[in-house]
């Protein structure tokens, strides 16, 4: 979440046979990494569900392959995208 509340939402994603493969509540940034083992159309949706009267706006990124990271001292660490 990079705006909005308190900067948590939840969020799910299921590959196409309908099983889910990953499910959090109340995140504000988290790296999920997989390696599909089923061809087909994978759904995510996040929910802010829990607090409806504030908006947010939600940054993802789909990466398929190994991809160099952006700056060097960027491997392995999940941070929030905020301002």
């Amino acid at each position: 979440v990079i705006s909005g509340g308190h900067y948590d939402v939840d969020c799910y994603v299921e590959d196409p046979n309908s099983k889910t493969i990953y499910q959090e509540t109340k995140k504000q940034y988290d790296s999920f990494q997989r390696q599909t083992e089923v061809k087909g159309i994978y759904t995510f949706c996040f929910s802010n569900e829990f607090s409806t009267f504030s908006h947010k706006i939600v940054y993802f990124d789909f990466q398929m392959g190994d991809e160099p990271p952006i700056l060097p001292n960027m491997n392995n660490r999940v941070t929030a995208l905020t301002q």
